[in-house]
C-alpha cells in the first residue's frame, strides 16, 4: 500500500475538554509526518488533523468539541460519559465504515477506547485494527473492593475483544508474555516501549515560584500509593518540618476529596500543594525546580513520570519493582520495600543532609526513551 495514501483513525471516543494526551499526539505527529492521514474519532465527530504545522500544546487546548466533561467527576458519571461516547460513534458506524479508512488505532487498550474499533473491525473485515496494551488490573490490591471488581471485569472484556486486533503494540515484554500465556498470537505482539517529552525536559529551568522539597506526579489514587505518600510525609516532618511536597495530578471526585480530608487530619495541610494536572512546558519547569521525587505506586507497568524525573536530574524514591530493575540498571532510582514508610522517609532526610540533589545517572537516559522513534516502529509495523 502506497504510503502516501494511508489513512488513520485514531480512535478516541471518550475525549473531554482537556484533549488528548500529549504523548499520543506525539507519535500521531511522527506517524503523519511519514506519510499517513491523521483523523481522530471523538465519538460524536471526525476531525482530520494537522499536528505537523501547529504548537501541539495550544492545539491540545482548543481541540475538542465535547464541552464541560470535568474527568474528575465521580466514577459512575465519568462510566456514563465513556457509555454515551461509545454509544454515539457506534451508531456513526456506517459513516465512518464509507469513509474508508485504512487503519483505525486504539491508543491504550482501556475498554472505553477498544469497544468501537472491535465493532467497526467486524463491519470491515479489510481495516486494519491496532492497539496499545500497557497496563494489566488485578483484582487484589486496596482500595474499595467494588471499584476493583469493576475495574478487573472491564479489563477481563477488553482483553477479549483485543482478540479481533491485528497487531498489539506492548509497553514492556512481561506484557507481551502475559498476553502470549492468554492465547495471543505471538506474531501479532510487538514491544515497542513507553517515551517522554525529551525536548521539553531540554528545556526545563529551575523557577524559584515553582520550588518543592517534594514532588509526585500521578492520579490521586490509592494503588498509586498517595495515601503511602503522607505516612511517609508524617515522618519527614518530624526531622523536616517545613518540607513541602507537591502533588502533581487530579482523582475522581470522591477520591481527591477524602484525601484531602486525609491530609487535613495528619496535620500536613501545610506540607502539601496541590498543583492539579500540568503540561507542557510549565510541568517540566516544576519537575526540574523540585529536589526530589517520592512515587510510591504499587503497581507499575512502566513508570513514565517517574522516568521525566530521573531524566530531568533529581533523585527518585520507589517501592522495588522488577520493571524498574530493567529500566533503572546504574542506580537511578533508590528503590525500598513497599509499605516501607520509615526507610523511604530516611533515605529523603539523608539526601536532604547531604545536599547532593543531582541525579547525574539519571539525566544520562535521557534520550534513550522517545515517542517520535516509537511512532516510527509502530507505523512500520501496520501492515506487517
Amino acid at each position: 500500500m502506497n504510503k502516501r495514501h494511508i489513512r488513520v483513525l485514531v480512535n478516541i471516543v471518550t475525549i473531554n475538554n482537556k484533549g488528548v494526551f500529549i504523548a499520543w499526539l506525539l507519535k500521531f505527529r511522527k506517524i503523519q509526518s511519514m506519510g499517513c492521514e491523521i483523523n481522530i474519532n471523538g465519538g460524536s465527530f471526525v476531525k482530520k488533523v494537522d499536528l505537523l504545522n501547529c504548537d501541539l500544546y495550544k492545539f491540545n487546548q482548543r481541540f475538542s468539541e465535547v464541552k464541560n466533561i470535568q474527568s474528575d467527576r465521580g466514577l459512575f458519571s465519568l462510566t456514563m460519559f465513556f457509555l454515551l461516547q461509545n454509544i454515539k460513534a457506534i451508531f456513526r458506524l456506517f459513516k465512518i465504515k464509507c469513509q474508508s479508512f485504512d487503519v483505525v488505532y486504539s491508543p491504550s487498550s482501556v475498554l472505553d477506547l477498544v469497544i468501537f474499533p472491535f465493532f467497526l473491525k467486524l463491519a470491515q473485515k479489510k481495516i486494519v485494527w491496532v492497539s496499545v496494551f500497557d497496563n494489566t488490573v488485578s483484582l487484589r490490591g486496596s482500595g474499595k473492593k467494588i471499584v476493583r471488581l469493576s475495574a478487573w471485569i472491564f479489563f477481563q472484556i477488553s482483553v477479549f475483544l483485543l482478540r479481533y486486533a491485528d497487531k498489539i503494540f506492548v509497553i514492556s515484554a512481561e506484557l507481551k508474555d502475559y498476553l502470549v500465556s492468554r492465547g495471543f498470537q505471538e506474531q501479532k505482539i510487538m514491544v515497542s516501549l513507553n517515551g517522554i517529552e525529551n525536548d521539553l525536559i531540554k528545556k526545563a529551568k529551575q523557577v524559584g515560584s515553582f520550588s518543592l522539597d517534594g514532588l509526585f506526579i500521578g492520579r490521586i489514587n490509592r494503588q498509586k500509593g498517595v495515601y503511602d505518600l503522607l505516612q511517609v510525609l508524617v515522618i519527614i516532618k518530624k526531622i523536616l518540618p517545613n518540607f513541602k511536597l507537591g502533588i502533581m495530578g487530579r482523582g475522581d471526585y470522591g477520591t481527591e476529596i477524602n484525601f484531602r480530608k486525609k491530609t487535613q487530619a495528619l496535620g500536613l495541610s501545610n506540607n502539601v500543594v496541590f498543583l492539579g494536572y500540568l503540561d507542557g512546558q510549565k510541568k517540566f519547569d516544576v519537575i526540574k525546580s523540585s529536589k526530589c521525587f517520592i512515587f510510591l505506586s504499587h503497581n507499575e507497568s512502566f513508570g513514565i513520570a517517574l522516568l521525566e524525573a530521573v531524566c530531568s536530574g533529581i533523585n527518585a524514591f520507589v517501592y522495588d519493582m522488577d520493571v524498574y530493575k530493567k529500566i533503572y540498571s546504574n542506580n537511578e532510582i533508590k528503590m525500598y520495600r513497599q509499605n516501607d514508610y520509615q526507610g523511604v522517609a530516611q533515605g529523603v532526610v539523608d539526601l536532604f543532609q547531604s545536599g547532593k540533589f543531582y541525579n547525574k545517572n539519571g539525566v544520562k537516559l535521557l534520550g534513550r526513551y522517545d515517542w517520535g522513534k516509537i511512532g516510527a516502529l509502530e507505523y512500520r509495523s501496520f501492515f506487517q
